[in-house]
């Protein structure tokens, strides 16, 4: 059976490219052009994935990811955003949102997030044998709010590849959605000293130290491969 795919965007052009792109790898897609008629469309179906524009006019992206939390409503959600980086990021990860998309994207781009999203459900605690599946599992217990145990596979992704700078990066999050600012700081520097151009851990550290903290914009490097335009 194939997995089914919710589209959850306000631009036309937006919900045709991604359509389009899912469809023709086999996926069921269903279509809502705003936040209430998304909510609508998963309280009447079962979906493998949602794909969740964050900006949109009534009920915006983070207003339905929170709905569906309180619901006990635990489907994979990728909050899309036509910013560089992810607003209220902290937020949306407390609700089980570790997967971001900046627009614009493309088809490649969408395919590749949404195979990797599928593939680590599949993923064993017991099995994990790659510095990849180390990673990947840990955003599945982010996904879960499990963060101790994130924590801890984190680490050990870590000694997979001491040279990474992704793990440090997504330990500085943990870390600083839990307010402990000065350890969130040590792991963004951390990533810096292993990779000064990873772009992820700059803008996080850079946001971390501003005079006036907020926490927007916060970037988990889910597109850290692709340049912003």
């Amino acid at each position: 059976m194939s997995k089914k795919i919710l589209i959850v965007d306000d631009e036309q052009n937006i919900r045709k490219t991604l359509k389009q792109c899912l469809a023709n790898e086999g996926y069921g897609i269903d279509i809502a052009v705003n936040g209430k008629e998304g909510l609508e469309k998963i309280k009447d179906d079962n979906y493998d994935l949602v794909l969740l524009d964050i900006k949109m006019p009534g009920l915006n992206g983070m207003e339905v990811l929170n709905r569906l939390r309180e619901r006990k409503d635990n489907t994979n959600v990728v909050m899309m955003t036509a910013y560089g980086t992810v607003e209220r990021a902290v937020e949306a990860m407390k609700l089980g949102a570790i997967d971001f998309l900046s627009k614009p994207f493309t088809p490649e781009e969408i395919r590749k997030l949404v195979k990797k999203i599928f593939s680590r459900e599949d993923l064993k605690e017991n099995k994990l044998n790659t510095f990849e599946d180390l990673i990947e599992f840990s955003k599945k217990c982010i996904i879960k709010r499990e963060y101790k145990k994130a924590e801890k596979f984190l680490r050990k992704s870590i000694a997979k590849d001491v040279n990474a700078p992704e793990p440090h990066n997504l330990l500085g999050i943990i870390y600083e959605s839990n307010s402990n600012f000065k350890d969130a700081g040590k792991h963004y520097r951390a990533a810096l000293d292993l990779d000064p151009s990873y772009e992820p851990a700059e803008k996080n550290l850079q946001r971390l130290t501003e005079f006036k903290y907020s926490q927007k914009g916060m970037d988990l490097g889910e597109n850290d491969e692709k340049e912003e335009s």
